[in-house]
């Protein structure tokens, strides 16, 4: 059967007949690439974390997406300046999927703001702003024309990586549209790439047995020019697709 593979969401004000609402969104890069692979894209809405177990569930894999910075106060970080964009139903929902998917091994794809929960939410803690917090740090949030879409940073992979042998190399170049990063990794992930400067831009759970790849980079938007982008989510479908008594 089709793998069913849900996608985080953010809340958003849109523009009706009667004014600006609340809506559920998620940029359709996302479903695209999902839909492209060969999966069946289903958008989660930010929910009660109660309701977490009974959606996942029903789901055979998971993109987390991207989007604002998490509230410092859930990993005992302070207040910055740069922190943005934080809404703590998303946030809480979204700790809430991320312990439930390591604790079923559900097949994850972690992009960006969703490395970042995932790696909050097994106990890890974040670096709040790049470019005035990491010395030599430079800008990682790269904005303009295509900025999204374009490779324009360079990593390495740690050899013998997970990554490093499905992309078939220890070097690749990724977009970066990110301020903030893994500080400490959560007991049970490993760093596997860094950027020039050193910060961590993927992250491998140390139990082999768990489909995850967490990326700092945005692969849904460079599936139409970059091989490895759809790599990744080739990967995730093949790896929803299997029983789950055989991950």
């Amino acid at each position: 059967m089709t793998p069913v593979i849900g996608i985080t969401s953010q809340q958003r004000d849109v523009t009706t007949s009667y004014g600006a609402q609340p809506a559920t969104t998620v940029t359709l890069n996302y479903s695209s690439a999902v839909a492209e692979a060969g999966g069946v894209p289903f958008v989660l809405p930010i929910l009660h974390p109660d309701l977490v177990p009974a959606a996942l569930g029903r789901l055979d894999g998971l993109v987390m997406t991207g989007g604002g910075d998490i509230d410092p106060e859930r990993y005992n970080g302070e207040a910055h300046t740069a922190v943005y964009g934080v809404h703590g139903p998303r946030d809480e929902m979204e700790l809430a999927v991320a312990r439930y998917a390591a604790e079923h091994r559900l097949p994850v794809l972690a992009i960006c703001r969703g490395l970042q929960v995932l790696n909050v939410a097994l106990g890890g803690d974040l670096i709040a702003d790049i470019p005035t917090q990491i010395e030599g740090g430079f800008e990682h949030f790269v904005t303009g024309d295509g900025a999204e879409s374009e490779a324009h940073q360079s990593i390495g992979l740690a050899e013998g990586c997970g990554l490093a042998q499905l992309f078939g190399t220890t070097e690749l170049k990724v977009n970066s549209l990110h301020h903030q990063a893994v500080l400490t990794p959560a007991p049970g992930l490993r760093p596997v790439a860094w950027s020039e400067d050193g910060v961590i831009e993927a992250v491998e759970a140390e139990d082999e047995t768990w489909p995850l790849r967490a990326v700092q980079w945005h692969p849904e938007n460079l599936v139409g020019t970059e091989p490895a982008a759809r790599t990744l989510f080739a990967e995730l479908i093949s790896a929803a697709s299997q029983p789950a008594t055989n991950r």
